[in-house]
């Protein structure tokens, strides 16, 4: 049957030529149960080998740890005095973008970190990050994220500027008390229909070696996997029946197809940047010869879980990558001075009762997921 065309651009059926793949070619070979989701060098989420263990070994995901559903329900105080110094010989990456200020309370501060910024200082970055950006700004070497968002996720975070009040705010994400929202684009889906919610359970761990998670499917959680894709450093593959099974998490997330919008795509096109396409064009490319301007599939995703990865992967594992993703389905390895390839995911939305005063507290996103680099303007 003739696909549906979109208003402009690809077809809105495009998945296929998008990704060079059939839906769900992240999977292993035969195996419908487990996803291969970034198998690159780099480890993750500050994990090195040693911490994962010597044997190599899957280390244990931490109940929320720095993510693209952007929770850590346990991020480390992290004074002035224990920020870590690169670990690398080569200088920072200039980051041109800064958080903005949504919202200023005695005890947090809520901003809207842009994308490329990292949450908080690691053994790579320490001055391109949100919290030493605004320890700067405000001359308070107390600031804390109370979660952290991934590098390349863009949207709102809670940020504690009180030793005394900080343990509360944390509780609220311990305890499953925050309700977020994001907002993600992938190319149109052909199987889910506008307005149309899905629960989405899967289970997700980590792997050494590799920069981001694998995912299974629970309901299919028996079946084994054939093994990885190839990689230069792969001697031994990790298959799904390797990882322990207290090595997998649950991570539910209630997925919401919102329906079609336009957006300027030229930035995560095949090729456009060093490849047959030529190089020259941005997230907001008008040239208006390149077709970067597009229809594609705009999603609503509200985690009740705060994993490693959990909504980059999720959307993934669906055979609906997000827009911009530098790890899912395939891993392009890790670049961070690399600022041209936007990820279109952000948190849009936080709720949640004051642990001081008991009143609600409703913080929303200005910034656009069609264009995360934009000015929120608030």
């Amino acid at each position: 049957m003739e696909r549906e065309r979109g208003s402009m651009g690809r077809a809105a059926g495009n998945r296929d030529e998008w990704w060079g793949a059939e839906k769900g070619a992240g999977r292993r070979p035969g195996k419908e149960s487990e996803t291969f989701s970034g198998n690159g060098p780099e480890t993750f989420s500050g994990q090195s080998s040693a911490q994962r263990g010597a044997t190599g070994a899957p280390a244990p995901m931490s109940p929320g740890g720095a993510d693209g559903v952007g929770d850590s329900a346990s991020v480390p105080a992290c004074t002035s005095a224990s920020v870590p110094a690169p670990t690398h010989a080569h200088p920072e990456p200039d980051i041109p973008f800064d958080p903005v200020v949504v919202a200023e309370e005695a005890g947090i501060v809520v901003v809207d970190k842009p994308p490329f910024l990292a949450s908080t200082p690691n053994g790579r970055l320490v001055r391109a990050t949100v919290l030493q950006r605004l320890r700067d700004r405000f001359g308070e070497p107390d600031l804390t994220c109370v979660h952290r968002l991934d590098r390349l996720t863009s949207g709102l975070l809670l940020v504690s500027r009180d030793p005394a009040t900080r343990g509360a705010y944390q509780r609220l994400f311990q305890d499953g008390r925050v309700r977020k929202t994001y907002e993600a684009l992938t190319v149109v889906p052909d199987d889910w229909a506008p307005g149309e919610s899905r629960d989405v359970v899967v289970e997700l761990a980590n792997v050494d070696g590799e920069r981001g998670v694998r995912v299974r499917d629970p309901l299919l959680a028996d079946a084994s996997s054939d093994g990885v894709p190839d990689t230069a450093d792969a001697t031994e593959p990790t298959t799904a029946d390797s990882i322990p099974d207290n090595l997998w998490r649950t991570a539910a997330t209630r997925v919401t197809y919102v329906g079609t919008v336009a957006s300027d795509v030229g930035d995560v096109l095949p090729g456009m940047f060093g490849g047959a396409a030529g190089a020259g064009h941005s997230a907001s490319c008008s040239c208006g010869a390149c077709g970067t301007r597009m229809t594609v599939g705009k999603w609503r995703l509200e985690p009740s879980t705060g994993r490693t990865h959990q909504l980059r992967a999720t959307m993934a594992h669906l055979g609906y990558p997000i827009l911009g993703d530098d790890t899912y389905p395939d891993d392009l390895g890790l670049d961070l001075g690399n600022v041209t390839r936007v990820l279109r995911l952000v948190a849009t939305e936080l709720l949640y009762d004051d642990p001081l005063d008991g009143s609600p507290r409703h913080f929303r996103s200005n910034r656009d997921v069609a264009d995360p680099l934009a000015d929120p303007s608030y």
